[in-house]
């Protein structure tokens, strides 16, 4: 009976273990936020990985792991996580998605921020498609409301 109860109290600790880990990842984008922000998608939009589906979207930028944590406005469900490379000219900047447009195809080519400048670009993510490089010469302006202090 004893050993029944000591393999069962490993199951329950790993059980609480994974509960206290996915808390804190769900809590990690409002804990220690060096900026957070709002936008609204009118098409779907690839960020990285992530598939973006029309509708309205919060940002946080994380200070403790340098990490962008998107999330959809409605039920704070993190839909995308990306590293975010400062590069501290803020001056000038507005808040805004940039995102480039091939086709039917949109994806997030930068994350500029306005007050700490451009925090996310990726390598021309239809790069790798050959001369769609070429080809995504359109582009498009997401605005993105940053809460203040």
């Amino acid at each position: 009976m004893k050993l029944k109860n000591v393999r069962n109290s490993g199951g329950v600790k790993l059980f609480w273990g994974i509960l206290l880990a996915a808390c804190f990842l769900a809590s990690s984008a409002q804990a220690d936020s060096l900026v957070k922000g709002r936008f609204k998608l009118t098409n779907q939009v690839y960020w990285g990985k992530a598939v973006l589906s029309p509708g309205a979207y919060t940002l946080a930028v994380d200070r403790a792991t340098h990490t962008i944590v998107i999330c959809t406005a409605g039920d704070g469900k993190v839909v995308a996580r990306e590293n975010a490379r400062f590069d501290n000219r803020p001056d000038g900047v507005q808040s805004q998605l940039l995102i480039d447009v091939q086709g039917h195809y949109r994806a997030v080519h930068a994350l500029r921020l306005e007050s700490i400048g451009e925090v996310f670009n990726s390598v021309h993510p239809f790069g790798q498609i050959g001369r769609a490089a070429q080809e995504a010469q359109k582009a498009e302006v997401v605005p993105v409301e940053v809460a203040k202090k």
